[in-house]
């Protein structure tokens, strides 16, 4: 079962860190690529028992487990009309498998009902075909507004709508 998780521990700072090498994984992200770096020289030189409010200063971010196992993330960043989200399924084996779309869920009712937000945003590349046909089935919809990047939305309405 899929749980949304807060707690960030170093391990899971290192797993992140590893998704964020994978060159499979980046090809569909629009993360910084030092992050990773950054990552780890923050675990090297820190040594914290949690890593929360490193991973919160953009916005709210939480880890997708598996059985309280990390494998990939969600973040909400702040914006004007609403919230931007980032979704990561970082376990490449378990892609394909419904967990993007167990993960999403979630993330949905936590952005509407906790966060209150009025909008979820989600910018997502072309060539990642699951993510776009994943957003679009759950009743996102946007155009395109770079030649290989997608802009999709969802207000509160339309998630009622579609959650009924």
């Amino acid at each position: 079962m899929i749980s949304l998780r807060q707690d960030i521990f170093m391990e899971d700072a290192l797993k992140i860190a590893d998704w964020l090498e994978d060159q499979d994984i980046i090809a569909h992200l629009n993360e910084d690529t030092q992050m990773s770096r950054q990552i780890r020289s923050l675990v090297e030189t820190s040594r914290m028992p949690l890593y929360n409010q490193v991973f919160n200063q953009k916005g709210l971010f939480y880890l997708i487990c598996l059985q309280d196992e990390s494998i990939g993330y969600v973040t909400f960043i702040p914006k004007p009309n609403g919230h931007e989200i980032v979704i990561t399924i970082g376990e490449k084996e378990l892609w394909g498998k419904g967990y993007g779309k167990s993960a999403l869920k979630k993330a949905l009712c936590e952005a509407f009902f906790s966060l209150r937000t009025k909008k979820v945003n989600a910018k997502i590349k072309q060539l990642n075909k699951r993510s776009l046909s994943l957003f679009e089935h759950f009743g996102f919809e946007g155009d395109m507004i770079k030649q290989d990047l997608y802009l999709l939305s969802m207000d509160f309405d339309t998630f009622l709508k579609k959650a009924a």
